[in-house]
């Protein structure tokens, strides 16, 4: 089968696509034939080593695709299922597993293997892929959607009326946060950096769109009439960024990150935060749950899926399309086995 590897940290040319023997899967796992597998920032952290992964390595955590061998203990899907795989498996029966924190589960593992024809993948990550929702769409929903209503819903507590100010709202994560925040009802300010892709954000449900500068946090109090932004949810964890965007929270407001684009820490005064009364929290994955219902808001189109697709092959172009911000909304690579989709954003 092709795959695309990672031998060592790096550029994007630390990748390279090349045949590997097709994997076998164990008791518990699937063999999925890869229809997508998107590419997002966790991706990038791995390739350029600001994290730590065993080289070498198929990375590829968004997966879709269709079961074409079973483990003889997996009991929820057979051959011919389409699949969707969230960021982690879980062993399914320790207590946070029983009670909906899986999360929290001391055996959590990060999946990986999606940039190839074919990949192993444990039951307990994956979903059921709904008539009518197309695998391209299917293999980001768990990290592209899920990650938003995750932290939005689950973390945030945002409430209908109140104020969202999303961070990084042109890139994969913050296009599809921007229809999250507005499928629950909240008023939704994107911030982002790219003043071009500010028709975009709006047709997604974007109310303002604003863009960096100095004075970013002023432009947001000036959209809420004074208020400020009652959550802003960070895609971006860069130092710029945080200062204008925490400047703009509301009173009592909830801070939560969710991504981080540069090694850089953030620095804020404790006055700061206490003055405010604000919370400051991440929120790092999907739970199963919040995985299923973000698969309903993409099969009843609340959230339209924005792709830009590459063949499998491509795999280093995608990567410096990421590096450079060319890419609209979720990257995703296409085995040669399935036709690549142009980008999207509708059905």
């Amino acid at each position: 089968m092709r795959a695309a590897v990672l031998t060592r940290p790096g550029g994007p040319g630390a990748v390279t696509v090349i045949d590997l023997q097709r994997p076998r899967p164990a008791a518990d796992e699937v063999l999925v034939e890869v229809a997508a597998c998107g590419v997002c920032g966790h991706d990038q952290a791995d390739r350029t080593g600001l994290l730590t992964v065993p080289l070498p390595a198929v990375l590829g955590h968004e997966v879709a695709g269709t079961v074409v061998e079973a483990g003889p203990a997996v009991r929820r899907f057979a051959v011919g299922d389409p699949v969707a795989t969230k960021q982690f498996s879980t062993c399914g029966y320790c207590g946070p597993c029983t009670s909906g924190e899986e999360l929290r589960c001391a055996q959590r593992s990060f999946t990986y293997g999606g940039f190839a024809e074919y990949v192993v993948l444990r039951e307990s990550a994956l979903l059921a892929v709904p008539p009518g929702v197309p695998l391209a769409e299917a293999a980001v929903v768990a990290c592209a959607v899920g990650t938003g209503l995750q932290a939005l819903r689950r973390i945030a507590r945002v409430r209908a009326g109140e104020t969202v100010l999303v961070t990084g709202a042109g890139g994969g994560l913050g296009l599809h946060a921007v229809q999250v925040a507005r499928a629950l009802g909240a008023r939704v300010v994107a911030l982002t950096g790219d003043v071009g892709k500010a028709g975009r954000l709006r047709s997604l449900g974007a109310d303002h769109v604003l863009t960096m500068g100095d004075q970013t946090w002023q432009d947001v109090l000036d959209a809420t009439e004074g208020h400020g932004a009652d959550v802003v949810l960070d895609n971006t964890g860069h130092p710029a960024v945080f200062r204008q965007a925490f400047r703009a929270l509301a009173h009592a407001g909830r801070y939560v990150l969710t991504g981080q684009v540069g090694g850089e820490p953030l620095r804020v005064h404790p006055a700061f935060v206490f003055a405010k009364e604000a919370v400051i929290t991440g929120s790092g994955s999907t739970s199963m749950s919040a995985f299923s219902d973000a698969m309903d808001m993409v099969a009843d189109a609340r959230v339209r899926p924005v792709l830009a697709a590459y063949p499998l092959d491509d795999a280093v172009r995608a990567f410096t399309d990421l590096d450079e911000r060319r890419v609209v909304g979720r990257a995703v690579l296409v085995p040669g086995a399935h036709a690549p989709h142009e980008n999207r954003g509708e059905r």
